[in-house]
């Protein structure tokens, strides 16, 4: 009988529901503020410490939990690694996946999508932390900072794919009641997903295309904000490709450094974000 918490809460081991094995701890390495720590190096000036890109039994705890998918880390080279996090029966394409990588590789970041090996049950999940976004990010008790290994907040960037509501019909809703009733009106609170820097949620797409476009668009928010300039047919601007502007993958090479989980809050770095956030929740 699986246990349960004394206030009658799944216990975190409850909610995972493992495909594979017991890998919760295979990342059980101490993260490190290190934002405030200048005593590391970081020649590629990627956020991940050489140290941990050299490392051996680092590269072998990774390999161990995403298997074949990591293809190492090299601190001659930006590495970005996406750590996927599935909520009751989502999943992202092959396809998408694969035009995640190259996007990012052939503009000098060498991205690997990884997927976590461990599911977690939807029903689990909103009982045991909620169903918004605050519940899924960022609050002190949230499923970030509960349930992803403290080895991989600092290395990897989070993406939570969560399930979509079906209505209006034909798109794609966040995982959130709460999102739902932000706004003057019942269409206004809807939205694809949510980024807060170094992680993000997003509702799983029918559409490859569209599912494309939003995985980029909030994985590049972990450096960008969004463009109000009309030319910008990127998908940080109008959307209309499936791409970033030169500037924006400049900015993005270099602020991949906020990977880097030392703020716990790390939408408080970019004042879009924070904007954000403050018109949804007020």
């Amino acid at each position: 009988m699986p246990s349960r918490n004394t206030d009658g809460r799944p216990s975190r081991r409850e909610v995972l529901s493992l495909t594979g094995g017991v890998v919760g701890s295979a990342i059980g390495v101490s993260g490190i503020a290190y934002a405030a720590d200048r005593s590391f190096t970081d020649e590629d000036g990627d956020g991940i410490p050489d140290e941990k890109e050299r490392s051996e039994s680092f590269h072998r705890r990774l390999r161990g939990t995403f298997g074949d998918r990591f293809d190492g880390l090299d601190p001659d080279r930006r590495d970005l690694l996406i750590d996927a996090r599935y909520v009751g029966e989502t999943s992202v394409t092959d396809g998408t996946k694969t035009r995640i990588e190259s996007i990012f590789r052939d503009h000098g970041i060498f991205a690997q999508w990884l997927d976590h090996p461990v599911r977690y049950d939807r029903e689990l999940v909103e009982e045991r932390y909620g169903t918004t976004d605050q519940d899924i990010l960022w609050t002190p008790d949230s499923f970030y900072h509960d349930v992803i290994e403290d080895g991989l907040k600092d290395v990897a960037l989070q993406v939570i794919v969560v399930p979509g509501r079906p209505e209006p019909p034909g798109k794609g809703r966040i995982y959130s009641p709460w999102i739902q009733r932000a706004g003057p009106g019942p269409e206004s609170g809807y939205v694809n997903g949510l980024s807060v820097g170094n992680r993000a949620v997003v509702t799983q797409q029918r559409d490859p295309e569209t599912e494309a476009k939003l995985l980029l668009h909030e994985i590049a928010h972990l450096v960008l904000c969004h463009d109000d300039d009309p030319n910008n047919r990127g998908v940080m601007g109008t959307g209309a490709e499936f791409d970033l502007t030169a500037e924006e993958w400049e900015r993005l090479r270099d602020g991949l450094p906020r990977i880097r989980d030392s703020t716990g809050f790390d939408v408080g770095l970019r004042p879009c974000l924070w904007d954000e956030h403050l018109r949804t929740t007020f």
